[in-house]
């Protein structure tokens, strides 16, 4: 197989298999925790929307 004008073997072709199959691995970890960080500040938000309004005494007791 040639690639830019340079006959590559077995194990550099193998190296670039490789290569994309982690590139391709890091995309889906990094789409999967955009996404968990999108979902925990929706919820956040929700929490603070939900929150009363009225005067916090403190304490576990109120």
């Amino acid at each position: 197989m040639e690639l830019f004008g340079r006959t590559l073997g077995a194990q550099e072709i193998a190296g670039l298999v490789f290569l994309l199959g982690a590139l391709a691995l890091w995309a889906n970890v990094l789409r999967g925790q955009l996404r968990e960080r999108r979902w925990v500040k929706e919820r956040q938000a929700e929490a603070a929307k939900d929150k009363p309004k009225g005067p916090d005494h403190g304490g576990p007791w109120g």
